[in-house]
């Protein structure tokens, strides 16, 4: 039988610390979309103007201690503050029934005649009362709500002494009308209870207003000594991972845009319901972005959203076995999106135009996302075709998630121009999302040839030359993008509106995506170009040294067919030579520099394969298969080249 997993006592502490912190964030956010001097002026009295301000740094220090204090005393804090709030309950049950009993009442006096009926229901007092049902049975209730908000916050308070009889302030009104005090002063004596439980609660918290000091003070001081002995900036980063402040501003921007999407629905925003569910998104989206500690809940929300979608993609290419939890994902858009709302201002645009950037922020978020599930897709689509895996399912998730990822950012591309005119950054950010496409189906394309390599009954020796090929037509493309974005860009700075921004960018642009790109590109084309010169000019084996030599390709371990031969006297593929003078021009095997000439290079004494090559290409009569072989498992660590080094040389 399975049994459910245990929650650590651990885990409960920090989900009940997430729980009770969140609060204080939106004390915060209230805190800074509020202005004083509008309250004050609302009330048109210089008198308050005191006392609100005072108020009004009270509640970001009341939200500043609710953030940071430990979760003891921040327990604590929320039992008396729920045992306020039930004291308040008490009043608003108490007021209840005094405006229930005056209504009987009147409903009574209004349905007798004359004075003297009037006057017989008031003398009748207790009597008319005990005669009555349906006010024995309010009376009842009344005094049974009260006796158990009394001894429930006596619990909670730890009162045990005669103080806590006094928590039944507001059961006095049922007193009072029991002993027959009159109905129409009712009110009195709930007021008398309102005032006693005020007092009460003031002099509660007057009488723990020292220790609430003391802890202040040793938070203060301890925070001081701290940030002198590490610095404010590990003390910082182990203030965010302790107190969970993701997991915080997570749950704190979802309640708030969840309410935010209630009130354009159901509030005086109605009409928004006309222009779609996109625009409402939009608009609760930039709402909610209003305020420094919102924008950063925003990308923090972000970051998890992103986090859980590539989490989502790796599991759904590999399966359980090759998932990994990793919670660094993701922080890239989130980093995108807070770098770009500063950049542009968003927090001091107004809504409609904070809601219209946000669709332009989001585009950008999306196309960073999308770039990362490609890389992480990519890898896994090479492999499928490159370890000819046999697994359907497997290809088509792999190939289905890459269409997905190829058609997306051009849908997107679309849907934005749609909506805004194109400038120079609306251009590099289209640019980076059509890259993703193009990255995409060369990925597909180097895919399909793969396949076809492992559907041939004999292996395609020009396999290596096309793949490069269908690489480097790649490249091109995504070389002409950005060369197009340059272009856009400095005819925009020559006919549009000049900035230093714009300039800056496309400097940076200009010098990352195209003369890097171009040096690159180079950079493979020559080394290509001198390994296969250096491989042309060695001699083929002959089908008589094949056979002699009996042995695989050291570089690759498959059988040869068809080798060329060093001027150490080594056989390898013609292929997989090339892509090792890609690297390194020296022999996989003995390390011997292939750079000279075979004509100069003569064995040194000594030499571990001391091979003769004979004009005809034939191995010498002291080599022979064996000997080759037992140099290629050679415990040599340079002989375990980086297979990943070759891989991007290839590229």
């Amino acid at each position: 039988m399975n049994h459910l997993p245990k929650i650590s006592q651990e885990s409960v502490e920090t989900a009940v610390s997430i729980i009770l912190r969140v609060p204080a964030l939106f004390l915060i956010e209230i805190w800074w979309r509020t202005n004083p001097h509008t309250v004050i002026s609302q009330l048109h009295s210089d008198d308050v103007e005191i006392i609100v301000t005072v108020a009004y740094y009270m509640i970001l220090i009341l939200a500043v201690a609710v953030a940071t204090l430990p979760l003891r005393h921040l327990v604590i804090f929320y039992i008396y503050l729920v045992c306020a709030g039930l004291m308040g309950v008490a009043g608003l049950i108490s007021q209840a029934y005094v405006a229930g009993e005056k209504l009987e009442h009147e409903a009574e006096v209004y349905a007798s005649i004359g004075q003297n009926g009037a006057e017989k229901i008031h003398d009748a007092g207790l009597t008319a009362l005990l005669n009555n049902r349906r006010q024995i049975e309010r009376l009842f209730f009344h005094i049974l709500a009260q006796v158990f908000i009394a001894a429930l916050v006596a619990y909670l308070m730890e009162i045990k002494n005669w103080v806590k009889f006094t928590l039944l302030a507001f059961a006095l009104p049922v007193v009072a009308r029991l002993v027959g005090f009159p109905v129409s002063e009712l009110h009195l004596v709930h007021n008398f209870a309102t005032v006693y439980t005020i007092l009460l609660i003031l002099f509660c918290i007057f009488n723990h207003l020292g220790s609430i000091i003391d802890i202040c003070k040793e938070g203060i001081y301890v925070a001081g000594v701290t940030v002198q002995t590490f610095g404010i900036i590990p003390v910082a980063l182990t203030f965010w991972r302790t107190m969970a402040l993701p997991a915080q501003l997570l749950l704190f921007w979802g309640l708030m845009f969840l309410l935010q999407i209630y009130v354009y629905v159901y509030g005086e925003h109605i009409g928004l319901l006309h222009e779609g569910w996109l625009v409402i998104l939009l608009a609760s989206m930039g709402e909610c972005c209003a305020t420094p500690v919102s924008l950063l809940a925003l990308c923090v929300a972000i970051t998890y959203t992103s986090c859980a979608i590539l989490n989502l993609t790796k599991l759904y290419l590999q399966g359980l076995d090759g998932f990994d939890n990793d919670t660094m994902r993701g922080w890239t858009e989130g980093f995108t999106m807070l770098l770009i709302a500063v950049q542009t201002d968003l927090l001091d645009l107004k809504p409609l135009q904070r809601a219209f950037l946000m669709s332009i922020l989001l585009f950008i978020v999306g196309t960073s996302l999308i770039q990362s599930m490609y890389e992480i897709a990519d890898p896994v689509l090479l492999a499928l075709s490159a370890s000819h895996n046999r697994s359907i399912m497997k290809h088509v998730k792999a190939v289905s998630l890459c269409i997905m990822l190829c058609i997306l950012p051009l849908y997107m591309t679309y849907f934005i121009c749609q909506y805004f005119e194109m400038d120079f950054w609306l251009m590099v950010i289209v640019s980076s999302c059509l890259l993703t496409s193009v990255q995409v189906i060369g990925s597909l394309v180097v895919y399909t040839l793969f396949m076809y390599d492992f559907m041939r009954a004999e292996p395609w020796e020009n396999l290596d030359d096309i793949i490069y090929f269908a690489r480097a037509v790649t490249r091109v493309m995504e070389f002409i993008v950005a060369v197009f974005v340059v272009c856009f860009g400095l005819k925009e700075s020559v006919v549009g509106e000049w900035s230093w921004i714009n300039s800056i960018i496309l400097v940076v642009h200009c010098y990352f995506n195209v003369w890097q790109r171009l040096q690159s590109g180079w950079k493979s084309f020559l080394l290509r170009w001198e390994a296969a010169k250096k491989v042309e000019s060695l001699p083929q084996a002959s089908a008589d040294v094949l056979a002699q030599h009996d042995d695989v390709c050291a570089i690759c371990y498959s059988e040869m067919h068809t080798a060329c031969i060093t001027p150490c006297a080594h056989l390898f593929h013609s292929i997989c030579l090339r892509k090792w003078l890609y690297v390194k021009e020296t022999c996989p095997m003995c390390h011997r520099d292939l750079a000279v000439s075979s004509d100069t290079q003569t064995p040194e004494e000594g030499d571990e394969h001391p091979h003769d090559i004979h004009p005809d290409g034939a191995v010498g009569a002291d080599g022979d298969g064996d000997e080759v072989n037992n140099s290629s498992s050679s415990s040599d660590p340079d002989l375990d080249y980086d297979e990943a080094e070759l891989a991007e040389a290839d590229q």
